[in-house]
């Protein structure tokens, strides 16, 4: 998925893809992907996933016998997908498109966007396009689920710690600087940039600005019943018919497609 701040779009670039495959190899979860799983049991339709990243979620779902295709408006993301799926003997139904134009009516049982990836949409009309979109990609009685982060807490003027992942001998370093907090427009941003160190030289970098809408529980409830969503439930740290707490990390929006 790619981020857009004053009209410069910053994708996922190969060096982001890396660092995001051995950050969060195939095989990691955040209890998420037990939450979908569980959550989709007995879904026997063609599920949807946007901005399908590493296939980090798609392939537990494909190894669970769902039927999953997915999309991504970032090629090194679709090529690690590809590979990952690959690798176990997968085939990976993945493309390029935008969640906030990507059209199938009616195609689709349900549509799954964890880890907090529509928060990457540029703005709320692109939000509510988006959610307008997944209305009516939906089948009649299809579900949507998509993760929303709790608002951001205030920006912290200094730079995080830097990280860093070894790959086949070189280093790669993520720095995270220039957070800012805009309550208005309800956005974070931070700079990241992306360093590989090959042989104590510098090989490659990639800056990304990374921009992240946040929404509160009644103003996303709100977007879901506009574009027509009459069934709406709100599950707080992938936990099941729970509700949100202060203390949650994410909150996973349910809605159901009269």
């Amino acid at each position: 998925m790619s981020t857009d701040t004053g009209g410069d779009v910053w994708m996922y670039g190969p060096l982001a893809t890396l660092a995001y495959q051995l950050d969060k190899p195939i095989g990691t979860s955040f209890g998420d992907v037990e939450f979908y799983s569980s959550r989709l049991d007995g879904v026997s339709g063609p599920v949807l996933e946007p901005a399908v990243g590493t296939g980090r979620i798609l392939i537990p779902l494909l190894e669970q016998g769902l039927t999953v295709r997915g999309y991504d408006t970032s090629a090194a993301m679709l090529e690690q997908c590809r590979t990952n799926c690959g690798r176990r003997g997968l085939t990976a139904d993945v493309f390029s498109a935008d969640m906030t134009s990507y059209r199938e009516e009616s195609a689709y049982e349900a549509i799954v966007i964890p880890t907090g990836s529509f928060a990457l949409l540029p703005d709320r009309d692109s939000a509510l396009n988006a959610l307008q979109a997944m209305y009516d990609n939906l089948a009649q009685r299809g579900r949507l689920l998509v993760d929303i982060e709790p608002p951001a807490p205030a920006a912290d003027s200094g730079p995080d710690p830097v990280r860093h992942w070894w790959h086949n001998g070189d280093l790669i370093t993520l720095t995270t600087w220039n957070r800012t907090v805009d309550p208005v427009a309800q956005r974070s941003t931070s700079w990241l940039r992306y360093e590989h160190w090959s042989a104590g030289m510098l090989a490659r970098t990639e800056l990304q600005i990374f921009s992240l809408l946040w929404f509160g529980i009644a103003e996303f409830t709100s977007m879901l019943h506009h574009v027509g969503f009459t069934e709406v439930m709100v599950h707080g740290g992938y936990r099941v018919g729970h509700a949100p707490t202060v203390t949650d990390h994410v909150w996973t929006f349910e809605a159901i497609r009269s």
